[in-house]
């Protein structure tokens, strides 16, 4: 896991360029604190459909992504979880929460297309992705999982009866029963409208230029005469 560590923290230094830079400190700190620790929670974080879509809005949180994924420790901790009904039934209600709409609705904004445009002009965040692709001792990792005891075990648990008797006893689980449900409520559809019909479901800047005057009492803001909006958006070809 150093070696990880060690790919983590040299693409996001790679990253560091100045349309990444401009991002407030507390929102920083918020993308930060959003990035799961380890295998087990990128595991979770992925099959999350209520926010795993950050992942694809922020070029930064996809090259730590990249970075994991691509790693046969994450292949081992998604095998692992796969045996378990936990992870289908914790990720289908997640896809079927109304807010999993907002979560890759907000790929529409703006500033998420900008930031992608000026990450794919830049070839520094090229160079990120081919390092964590590329890197010799992942390779040798890689090579090494046949001979991991954690990989047999696993191959073992293929055989294992209790495997399959826990994915028969989800059909009659109560989450089970209760997603069978969900399209009978009306206020199941009425969330999924109101997320629709939220501004802010389409990301900040979208969320103010689709607001109206007056809205809630208050003066929607228009961003398009903001002029570090127009800094943000048009991609500056790197140094």
């Amino acid at each position: 896991m150093k070696a990880t560590h060690t790919i983590f923290a040299i693409a996001l230094a790679t990253l560091s360029m100045p349309s990444f830079s401009q991002v407030a400190p507390a929102n920083q700190d918020a993308q930060a604190a959003a990035v799961p620790a380890n295998t087990d929670e990128w595991v979770k974080y992925l099959s999350d459909f209520t926010r795993n879509g950050d992942m694809l809005a922020d070029p930064k949180k996809f090259i730590a992504a990249l970075a994991t994924v691509s790693e046969p420790e994450f292949m081992i901790s998604a095998s692992k979880a796969m045996m378990d009904p936990n992870l289908y039934l914790q990720s289908t209600s997640s896809l079927m929460d109304p807010r999993a709409y907002g979560n890759f609705a907000k790929a529409m904004d703006p500033v998420v297309l900008a930031n992608w445009s000026q990450a794919l002009m830049d070839p520094q965040f090229i160079s990120a992705a081919t390092t964590v692709l590329t890197d010799p001792n992942k390779l040798m990792r890689w090579l090494m999982v046949p001979v991991d005891p954690r990989a047999l075990g696993l191959l073992m648990n293929t055989l294992n009866p209790n495997t399959y008797l826990k994915f028969a006893g989800a059909a009659i689980d109560p989450r089970t029963l209760n997603m069978a449900t969900a399209p009978l409520n009306p206020s199941w559809y009425g969330g999924w409208l109101g997320n629709m019909a939220n501004p802010q479901s389409y990301g900040p800047t979208m969320g103010n230029i689709l607001t109206m005057p007056g809205y809630g009492g208050q003066m929607g803001s228009v961003p398009m005469i903001d002029p570090r909006m127009f800094g943000g958006m048009v991609p500056v070809a790197p140094r």
